[in-house]
């Protein structure tokens, strides 16, 4: 291993920092998650009212508020942006590495600790989510604290353990609600059944752990159904639970096998690594450590398989048993298969953005095609050139297999966060989200008023802004956001901004 000692703290210490604060309030808000979080944000301080969610002045029972708090404490430090927004995010993640760290050194080894984390923070899905103003990271982090903890509960560690399982939990469940007992719950359940052995459950189900929990949950739940009633009841425990697991929400279906490819893609650059880890399944599935993790993952993974809705974030949470099981493989393997399939991925990222023009006779989406075309004014000739490089990276990775693999390892991460997070990322959000900011924002500098969202969901509209919209079709005298080809119908009107197949128009005539 070439990297020892306080090497390795400082290198994990630099990575983290890398992909989840470098850059952070670089790119507009992202519609639709960032943008509902800010606003949500935004309403309550506007309210004074940091009990209920309120988007466009509506109520909305999605999350629990945990992330609004925190975001608007960022606020007071760094103001209105997305610095503010994305922070807690930032911050979460760096908690969540933290916990691989210590748990996975305290199990196994440093040196396997150090290639989890090290995995987990250059993985392409983690390094998106980590700094996505969202309740995600949140969740994760604490997940991934309780999950540690419970098993340390679980092979008699210390009573301290428990109060952690319980208090991560707690601060969970006001991140995202019951997913996060729901969880560590299940695995529990399917750990003693794996091992025939009930005993330990009677260290979990602890009375002053419970009593933990509900001092930091039941305030806000019970303020919350003072304040809104069986409403809450029906909006977020039926609504936003129950039935995203019962049925399709919001239009988030898929079929039984649509976690596979988002895996396939999510864990780069270290798929082979983890897929080459499974190889080794026997070993794993007898091993009660690596059991525990394995039995982690496949809950999570055939869960959310058979939820009526599906999202792709939803598979992260399975994501850090899958980085330990890959480090053990790691750390007591000579070979590391590693490149190829982050070369694939690189390619597909070279050729798409002059690809894809050609595929506009086939496409009926007006909107789309704006975007496509305006890609061309975003990934100009500079990306070519640091993806050509990055390229020429990966190939010599490939070619030298003899170079130590933690260095391989570490070469093939910061690739990925290179091109994710300052290649891709901001360039994106330029072509989806800056239209809709800089919108917003010469609403906010000509006090506009009769503000209509059309056809469209953009809660960022409002968060830049600071200006509520009624979202109905547009009248004369409206101002009006919407996709371009939603207002080609309509003659009289005055076009006040366009970009990239979004405009704001005044409306002056029927």
């Amino acid at each position: 291993m070439i990297f020892a000692g306080r090497y390795r703290h400082l290198i994990l210490l630099l990575v983290v920092a890398f992909g989840f604060f470098w850059n952070l309030g670089n790119a507009p808000l992202f519609d639709e998650d960032e943008g509902f979080f800010a606003e949500g944000t935004r309403e309550m301080a506007l309210r004074g009212d940091f009990i209920s969610t309120y988007i466009n002045q509506e109520p909305r029972f999605d999350k629990p508020p945990l992330t609004n708090w925190l975001q608007y404490g960022a606020t007071q430090l760094l103001g209105w942006n997305e610095w503010a927004m994305r922070l807690p995010s930032a911050v979460a993640a760096l908690g969540w590495m933290l916990a691989i760290f210590l748990f996975v050194r305290k199990r196994l080894s440093e040196r396997e600790a150090f290639y989890a984390t090290l995995m987990a923070a250059c993985s392409l899905q983690i390094t998106i989510i980590g700094k996505a103003a969202l309740a995600d990271a949140l969740l994760n982090a604490f997940l991934v604290g309780a999950m540690f903890s419970q098993y340390e509960i679980l092979q008699g560690g210390h009573r301290k353990y428990t109060f952690l399982f319980y208090g991560f939990s707690a601060l969970g469940f006001l991140s995202k609600g019951p997913i996060a007992v729901l969880v560590p719950g299940a695995v529990t359940v399917l750990y003693l059944l794996r091992w025939r052995s009930i005993r330990p459950l009677w260290r979990v189900l602890d009375g002053s752990g419970i009593l933990l929990f509900l001092l930091i949950t039941l305030p806000w739940y019970l303020l919350q159904y003072q304040q809104m009633g069986q409403a809450f009841i029906d909006g977020f425990f039926l609504s936003h639970n129950v039935n995203r697991f019962r049925t399709t929400f919001e239009g988030h279906y898929g079929g039984i096998l649509y976690f596979v490819p988002i895996l396939l893609v999510g864990l780069l650059p270290y798929t082979a690594v983890v897929l080459s880890a499974f190889g080794r399944l026997r070993y794993l599935w007898h091993d009660r450590y690596f059991s525990f993790h394995l039995l982690w993952f496949v809950f999570i993974f055939v869960f959310f398989s058979l939820s009526g809705t599906k999202l792709h974030h939803y598979i992260i949470y399975g994501y850090t048993p899958l980085f330990v099981l890959a480090a053990w493989y790691i750390a007591y393997n000579p070979g590391l298969p590693l490149i190829w399939p982050l070369l694939v991925f690189m390619i597909i990222l070279l050729v798409a953005p002059f690809t894809l023009p050609n595929f506009i006779p086939m496409i009926n989406d007006a909107y789309v095609v704006e975007v496509i075309q305006g890609a061309a004014a975003e990934f100009n000739q500079e990306y070519y050139i640091a993806m050509g490089v990055l390229l020429l990276v990966l190939l010599v990775l490939e070619v030298k297999k003899s170079w130590p693999k933690d260095l391989r390892l570490l070469l093939a991460g910061l690739v990925l966060l290179v091109t994710i997070n300052i290649l891709w990322m901001p360039r994106l959000a330029n072509l989806l989200q800056e239209p809709v900011k800089q919108a917003a924002l010469l609403a906010k500098q000509r006090g506009y008023t009769n503000l209509v969202v059309y056809d469209h969901y953009y809660p960022s509209f409002h968060f830049y802004s600071g200006l509520f919209a009624e979202e109905r079709t547009p009248r004369t005298s409206d101002i009006v956001l919407a996709r371009k080809h939603r207002l080609e119908g309509v003659q009289n009107k005055e076009i006040l901004y366009e970009k990239y197949g979004v405009v704001l128009a005044r409306i002056q005539g029927p």
